[in-house]
């Protein structure tokens, strides 16, 4: 199974299933928005070291677009860094609770999370809306372009958020069958 595959719907069915579903979505868009920012990213600066050392020329541009690229690859990643369980956790509390505690403290601090990151996702967007008409300094684009991905990347992260708070479990690459190498 290739890398693209793992991340499929979450085996669920009934009233989880659409959210499954439009979480599966967003995370093969990001993947696919990742693969073209990272490529392009490395595209850019790659060409601008040539023309620098080689030709003693540089694009005006490139500097802001790689920047760009960075920071949606950034933001693009963090959703699906909550799905694969990369981030980390501070379990010091959590740990030393019995099982079903636990568990509901978990489940309350992904709705906490989702919850804040709703309104990160609306801040950005309120913020990205008043910047638009600011234009960057090198290329014919609104500023705001740096923070439309905050705005994304929090929707994204408060649906995986909303979904370990509804099941109880993060949805890890752990979870799906694996590769077979032979």
């Amino acid at each position: 199974m290739s890398g693209f595959f793992r991340y499929a719907p979450m085996r669920v069915r009934g009233a989880l299933r659409p959210l499954a579903s439009l979480i599966a979505a967003l995370d093969v868009a990001a993947c696919a928005a990742l693969v073209g920012l990272v490529s392009v990213m490395v595209g850019v600066v790659a060409a601008q070291v040539v023309l620098r050392y080689v030709f003693n020329s540089s694009l005006a541009w490139a500097d802001e677009l790689s920047r760009l690229c960075f920071v949606w690859s950034i933001f693009l990643a963090i959703p699906l860094g909550l799905k694969s369980g990369a981030h980390i956790g501070i379990q010091v509390l959590a740990s030393r609770l019995p099982a079903a505690i636990g568990a509901a403290l978990s489940r309350a601090t992904a709705l906490t999370g989702a919850c804040l990151m709703l309104l990160v996702a609306w801040e950005s967007a309120v913020i990205a809306w008043d910047q638009w008409d600011e234009l960057l300094a090198s290329m014919p684009a609104s500023g705001a372009w740096f923070i439309v991905p905050l705005a994304l990347a929090g929707l994204h992260s408060a649906l995986h958020l909303l979904w370990q708070s509804l099941t109880g479990a993060a949805h890890r690459v752990a979870d799906l069958p694996q590769e077979s190498h032979g």
